[in-house]
């Protein structure tokens, strides 16, 4: 025969909050953890977006180039030749934009939203759940000791 053990009021109520915190720690365990997922997910595709479009962003900083070229020759030499080549160069570095915001256009689609995810639960999401946790976020304007040995 087992017997039941009275708990007192004050042991309870304790272990009551103690139970409520750990199911707290472990959402906000979840929610950093999927936050951390979305920023590595962004930065694969990222990279991968980089990769497959080097030919049109080299073509932009080539444009680009060029057109800083066309505006010093420009300002040194105002002629009516010089200012055409400022607007040609101008008129293909646009041309190469739009070919480059083309190309990223798909991998875009798939970041954006891993990068939206990752901003709303830095701003949103963890705050609330720190304030839930009774530990709300407040601005710091210098680093502890542990970032800045961290970042050296």
């Amino acid at each position: 025969m087992t017997q039941q053990v009275q708990i007192p009021k004050e042991i309870e109520k304790e272990l009551t909050n103690l139970r409520k915190t750990n199911t707290l720690l472990s959402g906000f365990k979840d929610l950093v953890a999927e936050r951390t997922g979305y920023m590595f997910g962004a930065k694969v595709l990222g990279k991968t977006m980089s990769e497959k479009t080097e030919a049109e962003r080299k073509a932009v900083r080539t444009a680009s180039k060029t057109l800083k070229d066309a505006f010093n020759q420009l300002i040194e030499e105002p002629t009516k030749p010089n200012s055409q080549a400022v607007q040609k160069s101008a008129k293909e570095l646009e041309k190469a934009r739009d070919k480059n915001k083309e190309a990223r256009k798909p991998h875009m689609q798939k970041i954006s939203p891993l990068r939206k995810a990752t901003r709303y639960i830095d701003t949103v999401a963890i705050p609330d759940s720190l304030k839930e946790l009774g530990s709300p976020a407040t601005p710091r304007f210098s680093l502890s000791d542990w970032a800045k040995k961290a970042i050296a």
